[in-house]
């Protein structure tokens, strides 16, 4: 059994992420056992914030850094474009070399949790859970949302759900008893109507979604995973999160393909904001990053409180002491070197 952490300063508590000027955290093993305002004599001073996760990667995809410069996505990721072409002429090694550097990427920006679209079938899954084994004692975690390398190939036993890839490329037969994920509107708008046919659980992209398509989604209670660094690495259309908001549509964050962009939260983040700033809030990105995607996949962290895994980042405590603390995480935070605690136990990733 570990010993009490505890920790005070500046923090984001709770589910609704609520600026504290002066709070603490303790953690025992790999929880936080309590937390709230107010100072703790003998803890450690920083500024706290949550670890982030995720929501939405392609790793496999990142032994093909800079590969696709200048092109279209279908000429990149469509099938036979160049993505599939060059990942089933690579080796495993190299696929899987990519994908420990990427997650190493998400690790040292404060990632402890990710959900990936793992191409390839099960020995695509396989590929994924054998780089996840040599971070397992840093405690990263992720969710395989798969699809199959061959129609009919039996392999949701050995995911977490299906990550279709699109209307266009996918056929509607099979759920296969697990959540399932859909790109939809990546490219143009209409979409939505024959993506519905999967019966999807969470949409991505969205980006090109007509009004009508957002509300069709708010009413069915769809989350939606933005992606807003690829859409601009493609030239497409950035997503009308202010229209997605005021819907009241769950919002997540995710880097998508590694090929085209670091797997960074902070830089999505700074992203999303600046693009954004004059009718979203950088709250609204933070719990992007944080406590939507935490309850769209049920991890048990993405928030400072009792009974979470103790997934931290810890700055200097000044870090937060501003006009604006938010913005000044989701604008400033990928130039630090935090001190990363996840599952209760401190990083070292350098």
């Amino acid at each position: 059994m570990m010993e009490n952490q505890s920790f005070t300063g500046p923090l984001f508590l709770g589910k609704n992420l609520e600026y504290v000027e002066q709070g603490y955290v303790i953690t025992e093993d790999n929880k936080i056992i309590d937390c709230g305002e107010g100072k703790i004599s003998g803890a450690k001073k920083h500024s706290i914030i949550p670890a982030f996760i995720n929501a939405h990667t392609h790793i496999g995809d990142h032994f093909l850094r800079e590969k696709c410069l200048n092109m279209t996505l279908d000429a990149a990721c469509a099938k036979r474009g160049i993505k599939e072409n060059c990942m089933s002429a690579a080796s495993d090694d190299t696929i899987m070399d990519g994908m420990k550097a990427a997650i190493l990427e998400m690790l040292r920006t404060g990632t402890c949790c990710f959900t990936d679209f793992r191409e390839g079938g099960k020995p695509g899954i396989s590929l994924l859970k054998k780089a996840l084994l040599s971070f397992k004692h840093k405690g990263v975690r992720a969710k395989i949302y798969a699809r199959p390398l061959y129609h009919g190939e039996n392999f949701i036993d050995n995911c977490d759900g299906y990550g279709a890839r699109s209307i266009r490329a996918e056929k509607i037969n099979m759920r296969l008893g697990r959540t399932l994920g859909i790109h939809v509107c990546e490219t143009k708008s209409g979409e939505l109507k024959n993506a519905l046919d999967f019966k999807p659980d969470f949409l991505v992209h969205m980006n090109n979604a007509t009004r009508e398509e957002l509300k069709k989604a708010a009413s069915l209670n769809l989350p939606i995973i933005l992606c807003p660094r690829s859409n601009a690495y493609f030239s497409l259309n950035a997503p009308d999160i202010s229209a997605m908001l005021e819907e009241g549509i769950s919002l997540s964050l995710g880097t998508d393909n590694a090929m085209t962009n670091t797997p960074s939260m902070p830089s999505e983040m700074e992203h999303t904001y600046r693009t954004n700033m004059k009718q979203v809030s950088a709250k609204e990105i933070l719990k992007m990053a944080t406590t939507n995607p935490a309850k769209l996949f049920t991890w048990n962290t993405g928030s400072i409180e009792k009974g979470k895994d103790a997934n931290l980042l810890l700055m200097d405590e000044s870090f937060l002491k501003t006009p604006d603390p938010y913005a000044t995480t989701v604008l400033r935070l990928q130039a630090q070197k935090p001190d990363i605690m996840f599952g209760g136990k401190f990083v070292h990733y350098y």
